[in-house]
């Protein structure tokens, strides 16, 4: 990996030698037949001679380019954009008396040129930086073929998954993750298990926003993550499907369609997916007690076994050219079950063996989910000014059966035991009611300066409940009223929001203020009587935003960003539930958990539109965080979330792509971060700190006759994740393509994590509490997929809007996806 890393080093170093003697400077900007700016275009210096590359540009969002340095000679300019047919300047001459040459207004045409019925267009590279967010263009990368979409989110600029599937950005926690601009309905594992039944043959792009505006919800004190699904564009009836097999230790398979049609005023679209996996987990616990030189070591395994089922489905209707309604309605089902999952947990005293005690578990966690949307668009005239309105409701059904059978052996001998064995059974039913109207109005008052307002009023219930059962053989099951109970959880959101945008010489701004005021209350009811707890909430929070650029000049640009922004609780998060791994080892929720506030910072610097440097600060009170508490008497270890006092974050991040050759394009990214966290556990100052960098590089090369490679790899150096101190971890994944059937057909192999470096370890040590777990997984894998494109090229696209719905969505657990 050092090698790896230090050779692209080398290679961006070399890319850039030779900019002495400065001879020349060739600029220009770019527009299209209908007049448009075209946005970041990228735009190339050639020899004319023989065409090799001497430089490559990154058009800005005014369409600018700008070649300085140039030596004298003759040379062609090069400007290509996806969608469009790229375009070629005649000779251009840089000499003494002719070294500053400005371009006339460079016009592309749009791509019309067809086989077999499929539009030829330009592709762009893997990731992408833009003013306001970094983009991931899933679509056509090789690699992520027959992936998931937690693992192409693994892939990801500034992103990291943790061993459970828990998503942070730059270093911090609190990301929302939407899928076409929707907030996603899952937290926590829950939507880990959703994204990597989520397959990429369904991704076009992931766009990751760290500092959204005042029109989001508040809710993400890291930012927010938007996965968008692929759309049809063309006339008539059209649509494409897709099948993969991919396998590591054992078989995963998936397979989709996407359908759309349009004609006349009416839009029907919709899509079907089907994922199907098995997949191993181990894990390895170290607990110490050492002033009683003790020590438990929890050695499990467990085969998951998952599919999942989600259906799509649409109309739009064009009332005029001014006036849409439409409805949408999404519905999934699934299961996520573990069978014989066995965790071994031996128990030593002075280095001695004397106990060992497997517990063996069977999960089977089915459920299933329907929401829809009814939506109002209304444009009022050629500025921009416009009214969108929302209608949500979302209803989600979870189960779950799990049974621990436990055996208490002394030391090694499996055939004495120091007590009998035990059968716990865990059920429980969980059932989410969601409702919401959302209100959004857009006021332009000039070309460069508009207004933005809205509100929405949302409405959760949530009932969940819980009963732990053991198995008697006498009478059978045998209800543990300690251990059971029935939470409900109700809540009402009412938000507003003012947004201005505007430009005024080189600067240009964006100020908003949200308000949102939350209305909670929880009742946990015991079966046993005198034991319900119940709490309420009731405040308002005012979240502003500030976003302001600085254009010094053609070469730089200077941004300042700021926002505040909260994060609730999830509901699974709330719910005092209990999930036993083993008799020692168990999870729980936190009724009483408090909503955390963020403050971030950013103050980015843009070359030249290509080469960009980020500099960010955040600060987090109330700080949710996972922890581990400890029962010295009985060594008990359980799991729970907590509010800790606070968080602090430093990071800085430079982005480079660099076209090496006209056919090799290199896209890098470090970040180097710093993490503090300060708060108690059980009386217990805790101060956990840590520096880690992040690489993230991917290569792309262009081999003619319908071939195509993708290099790329990761390194994270370690880091803090809550209290937990976590290792370094990578990847390096392979990829090739090869297109077929007159371009309308597309094969794809790849390796993913082929030195098998992507493994977990984390740490902590806090009072009493002194542990050590190590993970692994099947992440190396090896893909083979097959899509198709059918129908007519015509058909213009089903619309991406957001729901009402989309922070609460978030809050969501729902057991198998």
């Amino acid at each position: 990996m050092k090698r790896f890393i230090l050779s692209t080093i080398i290679t961006c170093g070399l890319s850039y030698a030779g900019m002495a003697q400065v001879k020349g400077k060739i600029s220009g900007s770019v527009s299209d037949n209908q007049h448009k700016i075209v946005e970041f275009p990228t735009a190339t210096l050639l020899k004319a001679k023989d065409s090799t590359l001497v430089k490559g540009a990154l058009g800005d969002a005014n369409g600018h380019f700008e070649f300085e340095s140039v030596n004298a000679g003759e040379y062609l300019v090069s400007v290509t954009q996806m969608g469009y047919k790229k375009f070629f300047t005649p000779k251009i001459i840089i000499s003494e008396g002719n070294n500053n040459i400005n371009l006339a207004s460079i016009v592309l045409v749009e791509e019309s040129k067809q086989l077999g019925e499929v539009t030829v267009s330009a592709q762009k590279p893997f990731i992408e930086r833009q003013v306001d967010k970094t983009v991931v263009n899933v679509e056509n990368s090789i690699m992520a073929a027959g992936s998931t979409a937690l693992e192409v989110l693994e892939r990801s600029p500034n992103v990291m998954i943790d061993k459970d599937g828990n998503i942070s950005l730059k270093g911090k926690q609190g990301v929302r993750v939407m899928i076409d601009s929707k907030i996603s309905y899952l937290s926590g594992q829950d939507l880990a298990n959703f994204l990597r039944n989520l397959s990429a043959e369904q991704l076009a792009q992931i766009e990751i926003m760290t500092n959204p505006s005042s029109k989001y919800d508040a809710a993400g004190t890291a930012g927010i993550i938007n996965i968008k699904l692929k759309k049809n564009v063309n006339m008539g009836l059209n649509g494409s499907a897709n099948v993969g097999v991919g396998h590591g230790k054992y078989l995963r398979e998936n397979a989709g369609i996407n359908l759309n049609y349009r004609n006349g005023k009416v839009n029907a679209y919709g899509n079907y997916s089907w994922n199907e996996r098995r997949q191993e987990n181990t894990n390895d616990i170290y607990r110490y007690f050492r002033a009683q030189n003790e020590m438990y070591h929890a050695d499990g395994k467990r085969i998951n076994f998952s599919y999942n089922h989600s259906l799509k489905a649409g109309v739009d209707y064009f009332i005029s050219d001014k006036t849409t309604i439409g409805i949408l309605v999404n519905g999934s089902s699934g299961s996520w079950d573990s069978d014989s999952a066995l965790t071994v947990t031996t128990k030593y005293v002075n280095n001695k063996l004397t106990q060992t005690i497997p517990t063996a578990n069977n999960v089977s966690q089915p459920w299933k989910n329907i929401s829809t949307n009814l939506n109002l668009k209304h444009t009022y005239d050629s500025t921009g000014r416009e009214l969108t309105v929302d209608l949500d409701y979302a209803y989600y059904d979870n189960r779950s059966s799990n049974d621990y059978i436990t055996q208490y052996f002394n030391g090694n001998d499996l055939t004495s035991k120091f007590r009998s064995d035990s059968t716990l059974v865990n059920k429980s039913l969980s059932g989410i009611n969601q409702y919401s109207l959302k209100v959004d109005y857009t006021l332009p008052v000039s070309k460069v300066t508009k207004w933005g307002m809205g509100v929405k009023a949302s409405y959760v219930i949530t009932d969940n409940d819980l009963r732990f059962y053991e198995k008697l053989e006498s009478s059978g099951l045998n209800l543990l009223k300690r251990n059971s109970n029935q939470f409900v959880y109700k809540e009402n959101i009412n938000a507003a929001y003012l947004n201005y945008q505007t430009k005024w010489n080189k600067f240009s701004a964006q100020l908003g203020l949200r308000a949102e005021w939350t209305i909670a209350d929880g009742k946990s009811t015991s079966y046993e009587t005198l034991k319900d707890s119940t709490f309420t909430r009731d405040y308002l929070k005012l979240f502003p935003s500030a976003f302001v650029q600085y254009e010094a000049n053609k070469n730089h640009t200077l941004g300042v960003t700021y926002s505040r922004r909260i994060d609730r609780p999830g509901y699974d998060q709330l719910n005092p539930f209990v999930f036993f791994l083993d008799p020692y080892t168990y999870q729980v929720g936190n009724p009483y958990l408090r909503p955390q506030l963020t403050n971030s910072f950013e103050l980015t610097h843009s070359y030249k539109g290509i080469i960009s440097t980020t500099v960010n600060y955040s600060h987090t009170s109330d700080f949710m965080s996972e922890i581990l508490k400890q029962n010295d008497a009985t060594r008990a270890t359980y799991q729970t979330v907590d509010n800790l006092a606070q968080q602090d974050n430093f990071g800085v991040t430079i982005s480079a792509p660099v076209p090496i050759t006209k056919w090799w394009m290199s896209v890098n990214e470090f970040n180097l971060n710093y993490t503090k966290v300060q708060g108690a556990i059980q009386n217990i100052n805790v101060v956990p700190s840590a520096t880690n960098y992040y690489f993230n590089s991917n290569n792309t090369f262009s081999l003619g006759k319908d071939y195509k490679l993708e290099l790329g790899g990761w390194y994270v150096s370690g880091g803090l994740w809550s209290i937990f101190k976590i290792n370094s971890q990578g990847a390096v994944n392979f990829g090739i393509q090869k297109t077929l059937l007159d371009k309308k057909a597309t094969l794809k192999l790849n390796v993913q994590d082929i030195f098998f470096t992507n493994k977990a370890t984390a740490t902590t040590q806090y009072g009493s509490v002194d542990i050590i777990s190590n993970n692994t997984w099947d992440s190396r894998q090896v893909r083979l997929t097959f899509s198709y494109r059918f129908g007519n090229s015509k058909v213009s696209a089903a619309r991406n809007r957001s729901t009402g719905l989309d922070e609460e969505k978030s809050r969501v657990k729902n057991g198998g996806n």
